[in-house]
């Protein structure tokens, strides 16, 4: 990837332009099964899938919990994590934080980045896909906050296609990370909705992660 004089940083102001207010989770979220489109434009489903299958959609228990709110996108928290929309130390904006992981993942509004053309769109084809930022990601992880990991040195696609967010259908990803530390490799997932210009990140997968994550976009609402 070439380097750029704009790095993901200096564009976060433009990312977090329509989040709301940091809120705290208290229970695990529950979602209605996902059928299909649910109303979404074609453009909000993107590219076919290009090696295996995403998840598909599941039935999860109801239960209570705090919402947070990114642009159009309403989803219920993962238990014990808090929505940071704005952070005293750069890099944390965006992130789902837990008193285990400090950035858990990201959720990232990106309709001002984009439409200034200061970002990478997600892409799955692309080496550093669920990375907007026009720099070499760092590799984040329950050790390895925001800004201290080590400089990612690849990754490689092991999965792709579609997969359910509320209603709608999102590009989906599984990457396998590759660190200068190796201690730090990882496996990310992203969701990208290209119409809604809605990104969500999860760092550092393991099933559980997996299924906190699968929940909480399972419940997700679109205004």
């Amino acid at each position: 990837m070439v380097r750029s004089r704009f790095t993901w940083c200096a564009v976060l102001a433009l990312v977090l332009a329509g989040c709301t207010q940091t809120t705290s989770g208290q229970a695990q979220s529950g979602g209605a099964p996902v059928s299909g489109d649910g109303g979404a434009k074609a453009s909000e489903s993107a590219a076919p899938s290009t090696t295996s299958a995403a998840p598909q959609s599941s039935s999860y228990p109801s239960t209570d919990g705090v919402t947070a709110t990114i642009a159009t996108m309403t989803v219920r928290l993962p238990a014990d994590t808090q929505y940071a929309v704005e952070s005293r130390d750069p890099g944390y904006e965006g992130c789902l934080q837990s008193p285990a992981f400090a950035c858990e993942g990201k959720i990232l509004d990106l309709r001002a980045a984009a439409d200034e053309g200061m970002i990478n769109l997600p892409d799955a084809h692309r080496q550093y896909g669920w990375y907007p930022g026009t720099d070499v990601p760092t590799c984040i992880g329950p050790a390895a906050d925001p800004g201290t990991g080590s400089e990612a040195t690849g990754s490689t696609l092991l999965e792709s296609g579609f997969a359910p967010v509320g209603p709608k259908k999102a590009e989906y990803a599984r990457f396998q990370e590759t660190c200068q530390e190796p201690a730090q490799n990882n496996q990310i997932r992203m969701w990208w909705l290209p119409q809604s210009k809605i990104l969500v990140v999860e760092h550092a997968s393991t099933p559980e992660l997996d299924t906190a994550f699968d929940r909480m976009l399972a419940s997700a609402t679109f205004s």
